[in-house]
């Protein structure tokens, strides 16, 4: 059995988008949704976080816990140190989505979940979000320019580019909802060979790509793709040497923050190459075995050309495995060939595919 609740805002009740649409996701994944009610609530954050736990616990105290295998709390504002009291004080061994939690609601060690949080959410500074997430070790999104409500509020800002904002949201939220996938930037003293105890490279490849009379065409090529234990040792000194130089490593975990496991990678190196092209290099993007097709690698693909275009770059540059599901995968992201070869990637990798993507 599964059970998800909802706890509100001070003003930011189940009508509001964040709320009603993680609740519809959480109706479509066939859990059991409770919308927890507070009202009447105290201006002043500390009145209202009593009262607002006050009512929860009498409003919940009738659910038998033990008798669910997965618990979801979803939670907003003040709701996020309700939620995160009440898993303590309950030891209930839920999941989270936090949405623009408060700094009040750290003080009780919340349980594992994914963060969001506006630049400009006047309710807590972002370097106190930024700090607490990564001493509770909760995956943070930052979605710069944004609300307290996620949402811009700027006179140039249009409704068009507050839906796109909501609809990146519910896409992560659903990830995590669904298949309990979360998204975070990986930090040096992380990459080792034990981050990868779980991940399964393997790819059974029939069929490539081979590029003859300048044009490309389909070849039977089979082999098994997987690493060896040098390539691993090989990758964790790039993957290291990138998050040193500057550039990006995000990962896709999933499970909860003690037991999670990593299923997806992508890595962006920092300098940019190619003249007019303002070219970064996506130097990898992997996703485990036993979760291709979730959905994984278009996120790990879009975060990466958002890193990059904040970064300064104007297309990504993808150095391509020849496979046509590794060609469909990057089609399929609006990657063309590359407009200038580097000739550093032809010479490591002459089958591969050179590939560019706008940003």
């Amino acid at each position: 059995m599964k059970i998800a609740l909802l706890f509100p805002g001070i003003g930011y009740q189940y009508d509001k988008p964040l709320l009603y649409y993680a609740g519809k996701i959480c109706s479509q994944c066939q859990y059991e949704t409770i919308r927890v009610p507070y009202t009447n609530l105290p201006k002043s954050i500390p009145e209202a976080f009593s009262e607002a736990y006050a009512q929860a616990e009498r409003y919940l105290g009738s659910i038998h816990w033990n008798e669910y295998e997965d618990i979801l709390f979803i939670s907003k504002s003040i709701g996020t140190a309700v939620a995160a009291a009440f898993a303590k004080n309950h030891g209930i061994p839920c999941r989270n989505v936090y949405y623009t939690p408060l700094a009040q609601t750290f003080d009780f060690a919340p349980r594992a979940g994914i963060v969001f949080h506006g630049t400009r959410d006047s309710w807590v500074e972002t370097a106190v979000i930024e700090e607490k997430c990564r001493e509770h070790h909760l995956p943070l999104h930052i979605i710069d320019n944004a609300s307290h409500s996620l949402e811009l509020q700027t006179q140039d800002c249009t409704v068009g580019q507050n839906i796109q904002i909501l609809a990146g949201v519910m896409k992560l939220s659903e990830q995590y909802i669904a298949h309990g996938i979360c998204y975070r930037t990986l930090q040096v003293n992380e990459i080792c060979r034990e981050l990868f105890r779980d991940f399964i490279r393997r790819q059974n490849v029939e069929k490539c790509l081979r590029k003859e009379n300048g044009a490309w065409v389909i070849r039977d090529a089979p082999f098994i793709d997987d690493w060896t234990e040098n390539d691993y040792q090989f990758l964790i000194q790039c993957l290291r040497n990138t998050i040193q130089t500057g550039g990006l490593v995000c990962g896709a975990f999933h499970g909860d923050a003690h037991s999670s496991t990593l299923k997806g990678f992508v890595s962006v190196e920092s300098a940019l190459f190619g003249g007019a092209h303002g070219y970064l290099d996506l130097s990898c993007i992997h996703v485990s075995e036993d979760m291709r097709g979730s959905g994984i690698g278009k996120i790990l693909f879009g975060t990466a050309k958002d890193w990059a275009k904040k970064k300064g770059g104007k297309k990504l540059y993808i150095s391509s495995h020849s496979a046509i599901e590794t060609q469909a995968f990057y089609k399929a992201m609006g990657c063309v060939d590359a407009q200038e070869y580097d000739q550093r990637h032809v010479a490591q990798e002459p089958y591969d595919r050179q590939l560019e993507c706008v940003l």
